[in-house]
């Protein structure tokens, strides 16, 4: 009888250190880590696709629970890399890639407009587009670009980013500019030169034509300059 159990313990030893992870439990393991990464960062319809295991791999089963390692890159779209791992008596980790994509209203031209178009809230139309990588440098509100300037030409149906517009330049080098002083209900007009270009809040120095002094000042919304 001490034989048979002696034999059978044995044989469950066998079985236990012969068990492996199902793969499944480790894709779906990175599936919602890679959901929950990007539905965090508020995108909405989100879809992931992990590439599978090599079916060759057969990884103990793990006696823990399963941890998810977290990508460093902190990137929740594209392609993106997660690992898994076993901490239990026969640790082991694997990493896995993951394609993840997220559907967002963007705003686009309803037009091919050429460069130094002052945008306004009809050249644009919201659509919806599934997107592959981080939207930080898309503008997803038009309002943030009505009265912008395009610095490229772009063709219609283009998504906007930053670094395609600028704040229209107002005055230009050597353009004859107002200068405002004083305050308190006070002020004081002349006229002066610029001697730079800018954009509604750039500091330029400008020359006082009745004093010929060099000064600075802040460009206003309507292209004059206020100085101290």
């Amino acid at each position: 009888m001490l034989a048979l159990v002696a034999g059978l313990s044995w044989q469950s030893a066998a079985h236990a250190a012969q068990a492996t992870q199902p793969h499944d439990d480790i894709l779906n393991l990175v599936e919602f880590a890679a959901f929950q990464a990007a539905s965090e960062q508020g995108l909405d319809r989100i879809e992931v696709r992990v590439r599978s295991l090599d079916q060759r791999l057969r990884p103990a089963l793990c006696d823990r629970e399963l941890e998810i390692v977290r990508a460093h890159s902190g990137r929740v779209l594209g392609p993106v890399s997660y690992g898994v791992r076993c901490s239990g008596s026969v640790p082991w980790t694997l990493y896995l890639r993951a394609e993840v994509s997220a559907s967002l209203e963007l705003p686009v031209l309803a037009n091919a407009l050429p460069r130094g178009t002052v945008l306004g809230p009809t050249d644009f139309k919201m659509v919806t587009r599934r997107i592959t990588s981080q939207a930080n440098d898309m503008i997803v509100d038009p309002e943030m670009v009505v009265g912008m300037e395009l610095k490229r030409p772009l063709p219609a149906g283009s998504t906007l980013r930053h670094g395609h517009v600028d704040l229209p330049e107002l005055v230009s080098r050597g353009q004859m500019v107002t200068l405002i002083a004083g305050g308190g209900g006070v002020e004081v007009r002349m006229q002066g030169k610029a001697m730079g270009s800018g954009a509604k809040g750039d500091r330029l120095l400008v020359t006082n034509l009745a004093s010929g002094r060099r000064v600075e000042g802040l460009v206003l919304s309507d292209g004059s300059i206020r100085i101290p």
